[in-house]
């Protein structure tokens, strides 16, 4: 087997054990909440050490650093009231639907072939958009 395909096949073989490792089993559930406390240590750890510089009064040789402080408050402000503008907020419509009910023990039916089904019934629902579709139409 040629060297590139034996990378190959190592990269997906190894990659899809890697991922079934790190969403299907107890050890990949613990190493991600292991990671997700080490990034938030590491965070507060970050925030502690930029608090601390911030407190020490500012040098008289080094003036710059109160007006590097202003941008990044200014900077991260900003930030913010983009995020606010981008994130979506919810409809009227959206909010007070109830999605359609279900009876409990029916089980989906099996159909081989081309046939007509007059049984049909309810599997998933989902809230969909209800604005309509809008084209320019046909030519002028």
């Amino acid at each position: 087997m040629e060297l590139k395909a034996r990378i190959r096949r190592w990269r997906y073989v190894y990659g899809w054990r890697w991922r079934y490792w790190w969403l299907d089993t107890p050890h990949g559930h613990a190493a991600r909440m292991l990671l997700l406390v080490l990034g938030f240590l590491g965070s507060i750890a970050e925030i502690v050490v930029v608090v601390v510089k911030a407190m020490r009064a500012p040098s008289l040789e080094h003036p710059q650093q109160a007006l590097n402080w202003f941008i990044a408050i200014v900077f991260g402000i900003g930030v913010a009231y983009l995020w606010d503008l981008t994130k979506g907020k919810p409809t009227k419509d959206t909010e007070n639907n109830q999605g359609p009910t279900t009876d409990d023990g029916q089980s989906v039916s099996h159909h081989f072939g081309t046939v007509w089904v007059d049984d049909s019934f309810l599997l998933a629902w989902k809230v969909v958009g209800r604005s309509p579709v809008k084209s320019k139409g046909g030519k002028k």
